[in-house]
């Protein structure tokens, strides 16, 4: 039974990501080149696909979500992060994401529309390049830049080493880092073992964290440290 209700919610939700995919593929091209599409996207996901599984999201510090152009770090767990994200991803945010994304029918085109940023991760050159573009959609668009700072899922395998990336995008741009803590979801969702059970799930936003004044070396330093607030953050929620 628990199967059956795990894939009966599950494929209710996935016809509605399918239903949110083709309208806001349609917004995406008469909004082409504004973050809109994006924000709308995650917004739509999140505000119905959690009612449907029978997830109650909890949000903790909400007044910390940026009020200026910032880094936003969040633990990557699965394809459905969006699902329980998707209520708190700001206005005026592009993502990064890599570039084998676009192949995806249809979202492929909501990437490009809503300016994100779109890397190959075995290409430097688009490493870097990625940074810079990073940079001006910080400093010049006033965007918050979202990022999975583990640079993969971890597939309920725990949080994975953060990468320096994106802390090098925050130095370079000197904007906030702001961490987004995604509780670890099995409690209430485990895809691998296909079993739903509802309930209460808790995702916290952390305090920003400067860069002012900091340099490329620091970079390592910062990961670790806030990695280690990601690693106690997520032993201790409720």
């Amino acid at each position: 039974m628990s199967t059956l209700n795990y894939r009966l919610r599950m494929g209710i939700a996935g016809v509605w990501a399918a239903v949110v995919t083709v309208l806001v593929f349609f917004v995406s091209l008469l909004s082409w080149g504004h973050t809109f599409s994006g924000w709308l996207y995650a917004r739509l996901l999140g505000g119905v696909s959690m009612p449907i599984l029978g997830i109650q999201l909890r949000i903790i510090g909400k007044e910390n979500l940026p009020t200026q152009p910032s880094v936003i770090l969040i633990n990557h767990q699965s394809n459905l992060d969006a699902f329980f994200l998707g209520r708190i991803f700001p206005w005026k945010t592009v993502v990064i994401a890599k570039r084998e994304m676009l192949k995806v029918p249809l979202f492929g085109i909501i990437l490009l529309a809503s300016r994100n940023i779109l890397l190959d991760r075995e290409d430097a050159a688009s490493a870097k390049k990625g940074i810079k573009d990073a940079v001006k959609a910080i400093n010049e668009d006033k965007n918050n830049i979202w990022i999975f700072p583990e640079g993969t899922r971890s597939k309920g395998k725990g949080l994975g080493t953060f990468k320096k990336g994106a802390f090098i995008m925050a130095i370079a741009a000197q904007a906030p880092i702001v961490a987004i803590v995604n509780q670890p979801m099995e409690h209430v969702l485990d895809p691998q073992k296909k079993l739903l059970k509802g309930g209460v799930h808790y995702v916290k936003v952390l305090p920003a964290i400067s860069t002012d004044g900091m340099k490329f070396r620091d970079a390592d330093q910062l990961a670790a440290r806030v990695e280690a607030l990601f690693h106690n953050e997520i032993e201790n929620f409720p």
